[in-house]
């Protein structure tokens, strides 16, 4: 049997196993970044942060993967990326306006928090209040002036990335598409959006660091193809029966298909 993904982009059935799927894009992007971050600078997983917003007791969040750098790493000269470059997808970039937000003071364990990658969770996408919740956890990032990027490979739940009205209509074929969105303080409402159709291959995205950090390039479809592979999902999935959250009928024809040559 085929053990790889058997399309060139996301594969609509890892949703419905979207707790382990989850947990491994996090450790696949972590092990990913480690080997182009400059020095100075190292990914963790499942980081704590404590954001002083002024308040009685600091809000706590729990992102996805923090790119870090110790709190007493001088600002050094732009460098250049570990390894091969690679030639990241160009976004579409929505800017209402620019912003500038007041300087917070974010500790993490004596670290100061350059960005934060979060990948969306269908608790973070069904119902207002979750919507909402995530919305000021955005706000907060920001505000603290983290690098945010939200990455959706969920079609399951509500939109809960930024702007969405001011982003172009999907193409007529291909109305199924997954989103990642970069956010850089202090430009809070300048946003660089990545749409990718069903169909296409999931993009090599730009990740920022810090100011004076060439950006980094993040694989979206090497992560998602490591977690088909290593999670062994081709021994497990019945592709017979359609996914939980099931496709429009000319995407679901579109499956069918490559399904079909993936088996002769």
């Amino acid at each position: 049997m085929n053990m790889k993904n058997p399309f060139p982009g996301m594969n609509p059935w890892l949703e419905d196993y979207w707790r382990d799927v989850h947990a491994s894009l996090l450790v696949y992007a972590r092990d990913q970044l480690g080997g182009e971050l400059p020095p100075g600078l190292h990914a963790r997983v499942d980081e704590r942060l404590a954001i002083d917003v002024g308040e009685e007791k600091p809000r706590e969040y729990l992102p996805d993967v923090a790119l870090t750098e110790p709190w007493d790493q001088p600002t050094s000269p732009a460098l250049g990326m570990a390894g091969a470059t690679m030639k990241a997808a160009e976004p579409e970039i929505v800017d209402l306006s620019q912003v500038k937000l007041r300087h917070l003071e974010i500790v993490d364990s004596r670290e100061h928090v350059i960005t934060v990658i979060e990948v969306l969770s269908p608790s973070n996408k069904e119902g207002a209040e979750s919507r909402h919740d995530w919305s000021l956890k955005r706000v907060n990032y920001l505000r603290g002036g983290i690098n945010l990027v939200e990455l959706d490979l969920l079609r399951s739940g509500g939109w809960v990335l930024p702007e969405r009205h001011l982003l172009r209509p999907a193409p007529a074929t291909g109305r199924v598409c997954y989103h990642a969105c970069v956010t850089r303080p202090p430009r809070v409402n300048r946003h660089e959006f990545y749409s990718v159709p069903l169909r296409q291959r999931l993009p090599i995205i730009r990740i920022p660091l810090r100011r004076t950090d060439p950006d980094v390039a993040l694989d979206l479809q090497s992560l998602i193809d490591q977690c088909y592979e290593r999670g062994h999902y081709a021994t497990q999935i019945r592709y017979e029966k359609p996914p939980h959250q099931a496709l429009p009928e000319e995407e679901a024809a579109w499956v069918r298909g490559i399904l079909a040559g993936k088996s002769e």
